[in-house]
């Protein structure tokens, strides 16, 4: 039984054969966090609470000698004796907060909690729910914290439901997916931070007395911080130590924070945002917070990182995306039905599988100030229309895709001209631009019904196989002239909920439909996002030696089937690096590979490299997508390392990034950690026991010149080892 309840003691243990969660019903009034880490069978630490006799202390009562000062609620407020950040904020119809909710309840579920978000996915056989239910008697508010926990995965995921079950409106001003307390300070933060071109950069910090606090304001996740955070141990490394990571499914502004207070305690919450939050929760309706995802490992961040992956990978949209050719850093916006059939033949010959035909396609788009939100074909540039060349590519065996920026219009568009009011804004205020472009409010039915239309004829009628969907600004004037001023603070919130209906819908209209999600490159790659999207175009940096760092920080969440990497020409148009040609084959070919540069400009021997480099990647894809993903080398190496290796450990890839050359010539050892002790593997037409990789692992010899790569394919054999 994953839940079991002691009514005698209060105490609740959520487990698998992995993790315990445990809680305990205080006084049958508070629920209180005891313990969250590996599985415990049998809890009895029932004399570790503070009791409320310290100062400052909010008073205690004969039957109840605890403080809400010191107790570590599961989920708290403030205005009645806990100071510490609040996961809620809720006012009544005077203006008030609402106190610390009473523990009513609970109940036990074979099913995950519903809602028009995006979810967490399994079956009655391998999910179970619990349900706390606590209540206010004054204004009849209900609310659920919610806790699933599936059978072999060592996470939890977290929620909040709200029923207003009485007769008049509440505000909510706060309210987090997630609270957790514990019992000391010793630990370091872990978190995920860039820009554009400069995404998911690791970093550490050590945690102290005060409050650690990061967000987006933007309307999306961002790509300035990563909705996750973990709590480390300060000895923890990529294979040892204790890890807490959680991670947020969802795509727009978000909060988390890390408070240690004055008993060196630690609180960690992740959710909505606030600042740019609130919601009127009218009589008799709901609201239901976005999943968090919450992780324990023992094994360092790998087993972190296996452990979103495996949730990812269970749960998401997840198949292998054909190899594409995509025409921007050729083309530009200089593209033509001439220059798309030569690319198609040129494609077809490289046994390369998809032409991606980027921006420019459509109507007065020659430039960033061209318009946008009409998507009609420019007749000029493709005077046929678009599907004579997709029968071409199909022809041809190739299939073909499309970038889109759906949720953008320009002022020049015959949308706008025809529905200024669709857009951002805020009445009587100048609009705000960025990049040319206006945002579609997303948070109406009529502009998703619209843009749902469009894309859908768009997709059927030219026979496409996928979506580049892009997003390249961030919301402004987060205005809605249709609603009434006290729902103002609702709009980020309606927006987000009304892109995840539109891709719903999209997927259920076009089923077949391969989607990659693109915001500037990495600018929303999110938990939420993956749920609707098969893959992420990871940056707009194509350099080779940094994109190497990029999917390396992305990693520590999402498995590299996502990740969509594309070989670039050199000197690279963002950072005018050269790199040599092997090397960006062999990163391309971490996830789903692509290629961006000028196929006509391709010498004999870079054809011949790319075609073999094709043949590896067909015939090794299942593991380079699919197989289990390890970083092999710490946060703050130079040089990155990883493993991939199948499920039954009998073969892997190993992948080595070199930074400069340097002339000091040492070989270094790389232990591998990860393959099976009992095995003989064939390395480079060698034979060494796993043990030996394991320990000692391969000899990386130095590069013979800057930014250079090393794949090697690690083979099971049965012949005895050296």
């Amino acid at each position: 039984m994953p839940v079991e309840f002691n009514r005698d003691t209060g105490i609740i243990n959520l487990h698998n054969e992995k993790i315990s969660y445990i809680i305990q019903i205080l006084g049958n009034r508070y629920p209180v966090h005891r313990y969250f880490g590996k599985y415990i069978p049998n809890y009895s630490n029932l004399d570790d609470l503070p009791k409320g006799n310290h100062a400052f202390a909010v008073d205690t009562t004969e039957d109840f000698p605890f403080s809400i000062t010191s107790l570590p609620l599961e989920y708290s407020t403030i205005g009645d004796g806990d100071y510490h950040q609040p996961a809620y904020l809720i006012k009544d119809e005077q203006n008030h907060w609402l106190p610390t909710l009473k523990y009513c309840g609970l109940s036990i579920t074979d099913k995950l909690p519903h809602g028009n978000l995006p979810q967490s996915i399994g079956d009655s056989s391998e999910v179970t729910t619990l349900v706390l239910h606590l209540a206010d008697d004054v204004t009849k508010l209900q609310m659920d914290l919610n806790y699933t926990i599936f059978e072999n995965l060592s996470l939890i995921i977290r929620s909040t439901t709200l029923h207003n079950l009485g007769k008049s409106a509440l505000t909510i001003d706060a309210l987090d997916s997630l609270q957790l307390n514990l019992s000391d300070d010793n630990f370091i933060s872990f978190t995920l931070n860039g820009t554009h071109a400069h995404e998911a950069n690791p970093m550490t910090s050590q945690i102290d007395s005060g409050i650690q606090l990061q967000h987006s304001f933007r309307g999306t996740s961002g790509p300035q911080h990563q909705p996750f955070i973990a709590l480390s141990r300060p000895e923890t490394s990529q294979f040892n130590g204790e890890v807490i990571g959680t991670a947020l499914i969802w795509s727009g502004n978000f909060e988390d924070s890390i408070e240690v207070d004055q008993y060196q305690k630690t609180r960690l919450k992740i959710g909505l945002e606030p600042t740019t939050f609130s919601w009127q929760l009218k009589p008799q309706t709901d609201f239901q917070t976005p999943e968090a995802i919450l992780t324990w490992s023992n094994h360092g961040y790998n087993e972190m990182s296996q452990i979103f992956h495996q949730f990812s990978t269970q749960t998401k949209l997840s198949k292998p995306s054909p190899i594409a050719i995509n025409t921007w850093e050729s083309m530009f916006f200089n593209v033509s039905d001439s220059k798309l059939s030569k690319l198609i033949n040129k494609a077809a010959s490289l046994d390369i599988e998809m032409v991606v035909l980027d921006d420019g396609w459509f109507t007065n788009r020659n430039s960033e100030q061209g318009q946008l939100g009409d998507w009609q074909v420019d007749s000029n540039k493709f005077p046929n229309g678009l599907l004579p060349l997709v029968e071409r590519a199909h022809q041809r065996k190739l299939k073909f895709g499309l970038w889109i920026e759906p949720e953008m219009v320009t002022t020049n568009s015959n949308l706008f001209q025809e529905h200024p009011d669709w857009v951002l804004n805020y009445a009587n205020r100048p609009l705000v631009t960025a990049r040319h472009q206006l945002v579609l409010d997303l948070s109406r039915e009529v502009v998703r019904e619209h843009l749902l239309k469009t894309i859908t004829n768009l997709v059927k009628s030219n026979q496409l196989d996928y979506l580049k969907w892009d997003m390249n600004r961030h919301l402004t004037q987060v205005g809605n002239t249709q609603l009434p001023a006290t729902e103002q603070g609702e709009i980020y919130h309606h927006y987000v909920l009304g892109l995840y209906d539109l891709l719903n819908k999209l997927r259920q209209s076009c089923p077949n439909l391969i989607i990659e999600n693109c915001s500037a490159g990495g600018g929303r790659l999110d938990f939420g996002m993956a749920s609707y999207t098969n893959q992420t175009w990871l940056s707009d940096l194509t350099d080779s030696y940094d994109r190497t760092k990029i999917a390396n920080g992305f990693s520590y969440l999402f498995p590299q089937a996502i990740f969509s990497n594309h070989v670039s020409a050199v000197p690279n148009g963002q950072n005018h690096r050269s790199t040599p040609l092997e090397s960006r084959l062999q990163l391309a070919s971490i996830g789903q590979m692509g290629f961006e540069l000028d196929l006509e400009k391709l010498s004999v021997e870079q054809k011949d490299s790319i075609k073999k480099q094709i043949e590896t990647y067909k015939n090794w894809r299942k593991l380079f997508l699919y197989g289990s993903f390890y970083r092999l080398t710490e946060i703050n190496d130079l040089n990155i390392a990883w493993l991939i290796t199948s499920s039954d450990k009998k073969t892997a890839i190993f992948f080595y990034s070199y930074g400069l050359t340097s002339s000091v010539r040492k070989i270094q050892n790389m232990p591998l950690h990860y393959l099976k002790d009992n095995i003989n593997y064939s390395v480079n037409n060698r034979i060494y026991s796993g043990l030996q990789l394991n320990q000692i692992g391969l000899a990386i010899s130095p590069s013979k010149q800057d930014f250079e790569t090393s794949l090697i394919f690690i083979t099971e054999n049965s012949h005895p080892s050296n």
